[in-house]
């Protein structure tokens, strides 16, 4: 019993070595959390424990109880905020032995992006408040994703199912908070968990989703010119929208993708 017990021991500890290096991502603590975390949507829980990220200019923790772990992103610039509201976040866990899924939230409809500011700055060249617009947005968030590896789509569920998966994010003050809580395979009244345990290792990776325009060309709806030669919305030199209207310059969105990955250690 105890010769295999060191075996396994060792043979976790290679492959947790392994998976680090081979990531290239941060090795992180989770800390053991010792009053209950309400996922509001508020960094009050967070105090001293998130880890900033210089680069990518975006805070990140981990706390896990035996049951559930528990991640703050929050992040003051701007352009990540944007890329988050506009693009949407997914969170990937990969645990040692088990599936790899991922938890998209915010769910972006395509539809509402127009509603979301394209500029970072200056506020009067924006058509409304920018802090509005995404308190638009987000009133909108009742719902999250989760998705297998390969990125497919495989339940829509209430975002604020206390017994399961539970996100909410808020902005106050030009503050962006964003909290998750994940059923730990330990939790015997969540349906959907993630299969860990305290003690032991995790991959996770947080990175904006890549928004794939679906283009129109060869399909021309009603009313649609088939031999215009451009997409709707695109411009022709003049400036101006097909409809007349001035187009929108300057797009200062930040194109580079939110990519953050670390190997969490689970506390006990």
């Amino acid at each position: 019993m105890k010769t295999g017990f060191v075996i396994r021991t060792l043979i976790y500890s290679f492959v947790s070595i392994t998976l680090l290096n081979c990531s290239g991502a941060k090795e992180i603590n989770s800390v053991q959390s010792i009053e209950e975390i309400k996922i509001d949507g508020l960094q009050k829980e967070w105090d001293g424990k998130l880890n900033f990220d210089k680069k990518a200019k975006i805070a990140v923790g981990f706390q896990n109880d035996k049951e559930n772990i528990y991640i703050c992103i929050t992040t003051n610039d701007r352009a990540n905020i944007l890329k988050i509201l506009r693009l949407g976040l997914t969170v990937w866990f990969e645990p040692m032995n088990g599936k790899k899924i991922g938890i998209k939230y915010p769910v972006i409809d395509p539809e509402r992006m127009r509603d979301i500011p394209l500029k970072s700055g200056e506020p009067g060249n924006e058509r409304e408040n920018p802090d509005d617009s995404f308190s638009k947005l987000i009133s909108t968030q009742k719902e999250l994703s989760i998705v297998n590896e390969d990125d497919y789509p495989l339940y829509l569920l209430d975002s604020n199912d206390p017994n399961n998966i539970q996100a909410k994010i808020e902005i106050n003050k030009g503050s962006f908070v964003y909290e998750l809580k994940v059923p730990l395979a330990t939790n015997k009244r969540a349906k959907y968990f993630i299969e860990s345990a305290p003690s032991e290792n995790i991959k996770i990776d947080i990175v904006t989703n890549e928004f794939k325009w679906e283009s129109p060309l060869g399909r021309p709806g009603s009313g649609m010119n088939p031999g215009s030669g451009r997409q709707p919305g695109a411009h022709d030199g003049t400036n101006r929208r097909p409809g007349g209207n001035p187009v929108e310059r300057n797009f200062e969105m930040n194109q580079d993708p939110i990519k953050l990955k670390y190997v969490v250690k689970l506390s006990v």
